[in-house]
């Protein structure tokens, strides 16, 4: 059990590793992001002044370390489009979210289990199929 337990630990620090990776290079691949935070014909040197205030003048590597450094702190950096803490901006909208996920989990249970019921009464009826139907068709939509 205990190696089981270190296998999944194992696989699950792997996972977000891989996963810290791929948000990491998919936010440098998009451009450069001193940029979008420079007005439009700014001078070569304000460019190289917000590239140096982000970081971005550091190696790759010294860049990563950084960010899985500020990730652990909880510290996620700043939007760029509304220029506050992207974390703020997370637990602004955290509670709509959650509100939102369990009015769905309510029509979905509401919904789900009448129909369940319903079709587990009446097997290979109008229900059932129709039960088979929904179930093939929500699992074939993406997520």
């Amino acid at each position: 059990m205990k190696r089981y337990i270190l296998k999944r630990a194992g696989y699950a620090l792997l996972s977000l590793f891989l996963l810290s990776l791929t948000i990491f290079l998919f936010v440098r691949v998009t451009g450069d992001p001193a940029v979008l935070l420079v007005e439009p014909g700014a001078s070569k040197d304000d460019l190289d002044m917000v590239r140096k205030q982000l970081g971005l003048d550091r190696s790759y590597l010294v860049q990563y370390a950084s960010f899985m450094a500020n990730i652990i702190r909880g510290d996620f950096g700043q939007s760029f489009y509304y220029r506050t803490p992207v974390l703020e901006l997370y637990m602004s909208r955290l509670p709509n979210s959650f509100l939102l996920a369990l009015a769905a989990m309510a029509f979905s249970l509401l919904i789900g289990i009448p129909t369940g019921v319903i079709a587990a009464v009446r097997v290979n009826g109008w229900w059932d199929s129709a039960g088979k139907v929904f179930a093939l068709l929500g699992l074939s939509l993406p997520s």
